[in-house]
């Protein structure tokens, strides 16, 4: 069995790479990504349960895993019920059938996602040409819910570091979670955060910042 190596195939996967949103950013995050780099820079901001991922080849050559997402709630942006979005690579090596093997899986340290688990997602705008979303700061913009709260892959590291909010905006449960360096923080906290930057401008405004 042999392994696509060819050159045209790894050009195509480093294409994939610059156009993801539609500008070249490296798969590791130099820092993580505060409150304000995801609220700032998403398009949409949803919270739901993960209905479908699969995983795919489009009519260009992308390969792509395939998320739909039952919305429970759009905090930032107009969608509906659900919701379906492309990232780069394949979920595994995928056999093309004519004895090759197609290994454009989804890079190490992207965000992955699991049928039936609850997530925020922080979602860049598409990208122009590819058509494939991802979540700002890759998985540092997914928060996986549970019984306990709500973190990212990075278990929640940086998400307040450095970050400066005018404190009359800020209600006693905004403080206290803001105050940890890492950690599971509360789902309602967390999204009733979100929700007040988001109505109130502060990113826009100065009024929330990172320093």
């Amino acid at each position: 069995m042999n392994i696509i190596r060819h050159p045209i195939y790894i050009g195509l996967a480093a294409l994939c790479l610059l156009l993801v949103q539609g500008s070249a950013f490296a798969t590791i995050q130099q820092r993580p990504s505060t409150i304000v780099d995801l609220v700032g820079k998403s398009e949409l901001i949803l919270r739901g349960t993960v209905k479908s991922v699969t995983d795919g080849i489009d009519a260009s050559g992308f390969p792509y895993t395939e998320v739909t997402l039952h919305v429970a709630e759009a905090i930032r942006g107009e969608v509906g019920k659900e919701y379906t979005f492309r990232q780069f690579g394949l979920l595994k090596p995928r056999s093309m059938g004519n004895g090759t093997v197609n290994l454009m899986v989804t890079p190490a340290g992207w965000t992955t996602y699991t049928q039936g688990e609850e997530a925020i997602l922080f979602l860049n705008r598409r990208a122009k040409y590819t058509g494939l979303q991802t979540t700002v700061g890759l998985a540092h913009g997914k928060f996986k819910v549970s019984s306990v709260g709500a973190s990212n892959d990075t278990n929640n590291a940086g998400l307040f570091s450095h970050v400066k909010v005018q404190p009359s905006l800020l209600a006693a449960p905004d403080r206290k979670m803001m105050s940890a360096n890492k950690g599971v923080v509360n789902t309602k906290a967390f999204v009733s955060l979100v929700r007040k930057a988001i109505k109130g401008r502060w990113i826009e405004e100065g009024s929330m910042r990172n320093e």
